[in-house]
Order: structure tokens, then sequence, then C-alpha cells
């Protein structure tokens, strides 16, 4: 009796088109819906990444027991000359008090961080801290901009912050895209606001 044996058959061109559709079309589906979670995963790391800098700093002035500044910083976009100067970076930096001469101050700079592109701490009534006059300082030299316009306060080695002395009983940073600035905030803008506590350091963050 012979035996029948069947040959190997590999796909025909009709089947690997077949195949090829369907990945497509789950493709298709699949990235506009994962745009939006991108996008909040960005002002997420930007958020805790700003939040983890304000906390690490308000711990250290009271560890230390010398003050901490924290510095924000406006400038062009490097990437695109002539654009709106923007809050694109942050900075800390540890106040080294001469004990000869308290009004000659040094200071230890921390790295300048700079927010996730297209991402911006939004100017007026969002972020009362960049917005106060108060908090004005003049313009300096970072990595990112040769005169960047800055605003800073500081956190005080018992736990509060030079804003105390200001009347607002909080202050406020949002960050946001850029984008979205001139456009109305309606359900569908993305925002997250730190909420800085100026009598005892104390952070607290708002999301829609």
């Amino acid at each position: 009796m012979k035996s029948v044996q069947k040959k190997n058959q590999g796909f025909t061109l009709i089947e690997v088109l077949v195949v090829l559709m369907i990945i497509a079309v789950i493709v298709a589906f699949t990235i506009p819906a994962m745009g939006p979670a991108l996008k909040g995963s960005k002002l997420r790391q930007a958020a805790d990444e700003l939040e983890a800098l304000l906390a690490g700093s308000h711990q250290l002035s009271i560890t230390e027991n010398t003050p901490v500044e924290i510095r924000f910083f406006k400038y062009e976009d490097p990437e695109s000359p002539g654009s709106t100067k923007m809050f694109r970076s942050y900075q800390s930096a540890q106040v080294i008090t001469n004990p000869q001469d308290h009004k000659q101050n040094t200071y230890d700079l921390g790295e300048v961080k700079m927010l996730p592109a297209a991402f911006v701490i939004a100017e007026k009534t969002y972020s009362s801290l960049v917005e106060s006059e108060f908090l004005r300082r003049d313009e300096m030299e970072i990595p990112r901009s040769k005169s960047a316009e800055y605003v800073a306060f500081e956190f005080r080695p018992d736990g509060s912050t030079n804003l105390a002395t200001v009347d607002e009983k909080h202050w406020t940073l949002t960050i946001m895209r850029e984008t979205d600035l001139g456009s109305t905030l309606d359900e569908s803008t993305e925002f997250i606001t730190l909420v800085l506590n100026p009598f005892n350091g104390r952070l607290r963050r708002l999301q829609p």
C-alpha cells in the first residue's frame, strides 16, 4: 500500500494580503486612541518632575537650615527663533550665606531642568507664582538661553516661604501645552496645577 505524502504548502498571496489588511485596520484604530494617553503621560511626567524638585528643595532647606531659591526661566523656544517667550525651565539654588555679611550670598546651583517639549508653565491667572512682580529678577544666562528672564522665590529653614509676606493665601503653577494657551479652556484641555501653601511650603495637585 502506497503512503500518500502531502506537500507542505506556504501561505498564498491572498492570505498574506488579508493578514496585512487586518493589521493595518488594527493599527489605524489603535494609534489615534493612544494619542490622548501619550499626551497625558508627558503632562504627568512634567508635573511629577517639577513637584519632586519643589518638595526636595523644601526638605533640603529644613535639613540644611539654609534658604533654597527656586527659579523659573522665560525665553524663546531655541528650536523656533522668534517664538513667544514662555516659562520653559526651572532650577533650585541653595543659598550660601556669608557669616561676615548676610547681604553677600552665594548660590550652590542645581541643574536647569527643562519641561518636556511642547509644555510650558502658563502665565496670567493660571500661575500666580510667575506673574508676581514681587518675584521678578534680572535676566541671566542658562544653557538654553543667553538672556532668560526669571522669577524666583525661597523656601526658608522653618518650612515656610518668602511668599508668606505677600497677601496671597496660595500660589499656583499650571503646566499645559503651549498650543492650548491661546484657546478657551474646556473639558478636553489637559493641564495640571500645583498649589503651594506659602506658610508651610506644602504642595497639592489639581487636575481636571
